[in-house]
């Protein structure tokens, strides 16, 4: 069954962070490329011949390399856009005790956070806690369907993709970092460190 674009009625909650156009553009263009191209790849996978499979080139093999792709694209923009659009909203109970015991305290974790933006080219900055070693960290992802840790649960997500800022930032990518920081929606990363983390790590 093919997958639907999810709704993110983010107008007026964004302003002075991100311009009406670069919001349709991302969400209602962008993101909703993603859902389709995850949709298509599917129903080619249906129909691909797995028995025509080799190393080198086969329909199935290419379906299946555009396959991460497009469904790690169409979950982080989800994640992204669920959180933002919180401006005046503060970490919860768990996300403070998280970022204090892993991080040290706010400012810490800010610095993380928004530094992994500055260096990487391209791609995403995850916050997820991790099963291997039961901490969080802030992890950059430079390509959908590459470095992506196993077995992390993503608390935050920041798309770092100049189409997510580049029709309001230009060039200016650390103004639209400070930006994203300041329209965080805590209430939705506390919701999801509730609902996903173990209880051992509450």
């Amino acid at each position: 069954m093919p997958i639907e674009p999810k709704s993110f009625p983010l107008e007026g909650k964004v302003e002075g962070f991100l311009s009406e156009r670069a919001l349709t553009e991302h969400r209602d263009v962008l993101y909703k490329g993603y859902v389709t191209q995850y949709n298509t790849i599917q129903a080619a996978l249906e129909k691909a011949d797995v028995s025509k499979a080799n190393p080198h080139y086969s329909e199935w093999g290419e379906l299946k390399r555009r396959e991460t792709w497009a469904h790690n694209g169409v979950l982080l923009h989800e994640l992204y856009f669920e959180n933002i659009g919180g401006a005046g909203t503060k970490p919860g109970k768990i996300t403070e005790k998280l970022i204090n015991a892993h991080f040290g305290n706010l400012d810490a974790f800010k610095a993380q956070l928004l530094g992994g933006g500055k260096v990487a080219p391209i791609g995403w900055a995850v916050w997820a806690w991790s099963h291997l070693d039961q901490k969080s960290h802030v992890y950059v992802v430079e390509q959908h369907q590459n470095h992506t840790p196993w077995l992390a649960i993503p608390l935050m997500i920041l798309d770092e993709f100049e189409h997510a800022y580049f029709l309001d930032y230009a060039t200016k990518r650390p103004d639209y970092l400070n930006k994203f920081w300041d329209n965080i929606n805590w209430d939705a990363v506390e919701k999801r460190a509730e609902q996903w983390l173990p209880a051992s790590a509450k």
